[in-house]
């Protein structure tokens, strides 16, 4: 037994669990050795964690060093604008092939890497020593299209293919579909990614964009809830400040100010309380969207709707954007056929069906629904990230209309909208 066979041998056996444990009795009976044969090689479990950080980011810079190096190269030669979204189209298909053919490392990204603020610094660092350097592609970017700086292309492909990914692999594993996996993701992604959902361009075009962002605005109800609202609200703030495994009921007692016994008379379990979390938010947003979409019979205007209505309900509530922030990347469970138990079964098929309600009104003249599941899905992934990851400097309500319009497009057309 080597290091290297220890070190993949922990991506699939923590990664099953979603790194919820990374429990070293259980790697080891994995292996069918010894706790202490893994210490022969690793102090502990944080060594190993370390290791794997260094495997994860010396496979991906290995996939990714000559495409990024060959774009550099161009657009240092004067490359331009068009130019560089082939680049990324090359870059795209190159990490979600490596991904889709490796799923424990993806699995690795999700939860140890992407969102994970204490190692994004370091994450730049360590891809920039391996010949990867994201933060020159950016700034190539904005060099070019510096009028749509944020979002920028590079980020909205790789919101959208991290989801597209997760869900396709989640599907395909759950089927036992996994020998052809591969090519069929890679595929699948590549063409979301170059033509969107497939909308109308010229309708996009004639959109009146200030008219409609005006009829999507979220106003606060006067009620506000009570102290309900304020319950949820305790525990969306814990969730976003520790994640959902590491928060506990004693936590968000006391950041709602009430002692454990009577956040039990509310709630049966902290699990209930992130049901409850999203069933009542997510309700209430739909509403707010379909009400929205409901203002005009134009598929495309009506998706814009439902997305500024989203964004702006969002917005208002952050402690909830951001205990989704927590909680998006953790929904993805590879090769689980079922839930645990029956309860949670049941709360996941009605989160589904809460969540594909918010698109199902947008529909072409035979009454077809236009926006499946998965999509669904990929918008509210692409959305939220978007927000998540806005500048520094920027509050939510100074995030600029034309940075939702870009986001828009590229959800309609793909990349091709940068083309128009």
């Amino acid at each position: 037994m080597t290091k290297t066979e220890i070190i993949q041998a922990a991506f699939k056996v923590w990664g099953e669990a979603l790194y919820r444990t990374t429990s070293l009795s259980k790697l080891s009976a994995s292996l069918n050795v010894t706790k202490a044969a893994l210490y022969h090689h690793f102090k502990n479990k944080e060594n190993l964690l370390e290791a794997m950080y260094d495997a994860y980011f010396d496979s991906v810079s290995d996939c990714l060093r000559p495409c990024i190096a060959e774009t550099l190269k161009r657009a240092e030669s004067g490359a331009d604008f068009h130019g560089l979204l082939e680049a990324y189209l090359r870059i795209n298909t190159e990490i979600t092939g490596f991904f889709a053919n490796n799923p424990w490392y993806f699995t690795f990204s999700l939860i140890k890497v992407y969102g994970n603020k204490k190692l994004k610094p370091d994450a730049s660092e360590r891809m920039r020593e391996r010949g990867v350097d994201f933060e020159k592609m950016l700034r190539i970017e904005k060099s070019v299209n510096s009028e749509n700086s944020y979002p920028s292309l590079f980020h909205l492909i790789f919101s959208a293919s991290i989801c597209m990914m997760a869900y396709l692999l989640r599907a395909m594993y759950i089927k036992g579909e996994t020998e052809s996996a591969g090519a069929e993701i890679t595929e699948k992604i590549d063409d979301f990614v170059r033509r969107g959902i497939g909308f109308d361009s010229e309708k996009i075009q004639a959109m009146n964009w200030e008219a409609l962002e005006k009829a999507a605005a979220w106003r606060e109800n006067s009620g506000g809830g009570g102290g309900r609202r304020k319950l949820i609200e305790a525990a969306a703030s814990v969730i976003a400040a520790v994640g959902p495994w590491s928060a506990s009921m004693s936590m968000i007692a006391e950041k709602s100010g009430l002692s454990k016994s009577g956040l039990y008379a509310h709630f049966k379990s902290k699990q209930d309380i992130l049901y409850q979390l999203f069933e009542g938010e997510l309700e209430e947003a739909i509403r707010h969207a379909r009400t929205a979409v409901g203002k005009s019979d134009i598929p495309e205007e009506q998706l814009y709707l439902a997305i500024r209505a989203l964004e702006s309900f969002l917005t208002s509530r952050p402690e909830f954007l951001s205990a989704i922030s927590k909680l998006k990347t953790r929904g993805f469970d590879f090769g689980r056929k079922d839930c645990p138990t029956e309860d949670m079964r049941e709360h996941h098929e009605k989160h589904q069906k809460i969540m594909g309600r918010i698109f199902s009104g947008i529909k072409n003249a035979s009454g077809k629904a236009l926006i499946d599941e998965t999509m669904t899905l990929v918008i509210l992934f692409i959305l939220t990230d978007t927000l998540i990851q806005k500048p520094a400097f920027m509050d939510y309500k100074s995030i600029p209309d034309e940075s939702f319009r870009t986001l828009y497009k590229f959800i309609a057309l793909g990349i091709e909208y940068a083309r128009f």
